[in-house]
């Protein structure tokens, strides 16, 4: 990789690396437990295929990751060496900065797509009910073709269908995604959202009850906005 800085300092080279463009997202997505090209690029959907392709290579480059075939077929995976977890903590105070001391979200910045993708991690399967729980999510502000998700909790996993999964659901959650979105950075209390009926939960009473309890909200939620 050729300099592009200048300088010697630890900053200025890793700076080389982490600062090209979707590069901190794709760390992030690593980090978070994405091994296989597609589950990346779910989690970075506006990254062209090429260019991935590309900034896993820097990685790899860097030390950062090596990539590996799945026993007995031809999928790579890409795996992380102890350079790259070791960068789990820096995008978790990048992560602190910015809940803290960011932009407000925009509206281009609600993809209800990657708000699924963030939530399918952070579902406490433990706090669920025995057995299959399908959730389905509607977002009344989404174009027509883009507004229905459906999440499978099942046998310790939750799988995300952009289609009709085939089984009964169990709970049907209808919002505006800007409401879901702050909700799961912890920008907005989800009980005061449903009571207010920005959220609307359609299922059994029990399930309604019980589901602000399923979620763990976003990694950062936690961390205080300055008023």
């Amino acid at each position: 990789m050729k300099s592009e800085y200048g300088q010697f300092c630890p900053i200025a080279l890793a700076s080389e690396v982490l600062t090209q463009k979707w590069m901190l997202l794709i760390i992030r997505e690593l980090n978070a437990g994405s091994t296989r090209f597609n589950d990346i690029r779910r989690g970075v959907p506006r990254i062209s295929a090429t260019l991935l392709k590309q900034r896993l290579g820097q990685l790899e480059e860097a030390g950062a990751l090596e990539r590996q075939k799945v026993e007995g077929g031809s999928i790579e995976e890409y795996i992380l060496t102890d350079a790259g977890r070791e960068l789990k903590a820096v995008i978790g105070s990048i992560g602190e900065w910015g809940q803290r001391w960011a932009r407000d979200i925009e509206k281009d910045d609600l993809d209800p797509g990657w708000l699924v993708w963030a939530m399918h991690r952070r579902i406490d399967l433990t706090a669920m009910p025995s057995g299959r729980t399908v959730l389905e999510i509607d977002f009344i502000d989404a174009p027509r073709s883009h507004h229905l998700f459906w999440l499978v909790c099942e046998n310790g996993k939750v799988d995300i269908c952009v289609k009709p999964p085939g089984f009964e659901i169990d709970l049907r959650i209808s919002t505006r995604i800007r409401t879901l979105a702050e909700v799961w950075r912890g920008l907005r209390p989800i009980k005061g959202e449903i009571t207010k009926g920005r959220i609307q939960l359609d299922g059994h009473s029990s399930l309604k009850r019980q589901f602000p309890n399923w979620l763990m909200y976003s990694l950062f939620a936690r961390v205080e906005r300055p008023s």
